[in-house]
């Protein structure tokens, strides 16, 4: 099973994000913010295939919180989600880096998702 680990600090959306992708067959691990992403995926010994991580978080924010990751595992698949349209400009600018803007299209999102895992 895929696993995928979902950074988000609204708790509205992650749960959105959480049913869609059990429903879809996905292994899911949640983090509420991007401390506790960074220290949850340090502490797994099989990393997850996808990370999908919202830019505007407390403590570590979306951007900081890939390149650390991008820093431990260069090949990380990452989606940044996100509602600040200007980041998309920084975001695209890393290769590794899917970028989404809210609203997400579901449909398409899990088209991303499932082609990242196919690779």
């Amino acid at each position: 099973m895929n696993k995928i680990l979902i950074a988000e600090d609204d708790p509205l959306i992650r749960n959105l994000f959480k049913e869609i992708l059990i429903k879809n067959g996905y292994d899911i691990i949640e983090a509420v913010d991007g401390e506790d992403a960074l220290t949850v995926y340090d502490k797994l010994h099989e990393k997850p295939d996808i990370i999908i991580v919202d830019y505007r978080m407390p403590k570590i924010n979306g951007l900081e919180l890939t390149q650390e990751i991008l820093a431990r595992d260069p090949n990380s698949n990452i989606i940044m989600v996100t509602g600040d349209p200007y980041m998309s400009q920084k975001i695209l600018n890393n290769n590794k880096v899917i970028f989404k803007e809210k609203p997400v299209n579901l449909d398409e999102f899990l088209k991303e998702i499932h082609n990242l895992v196919e690779i």
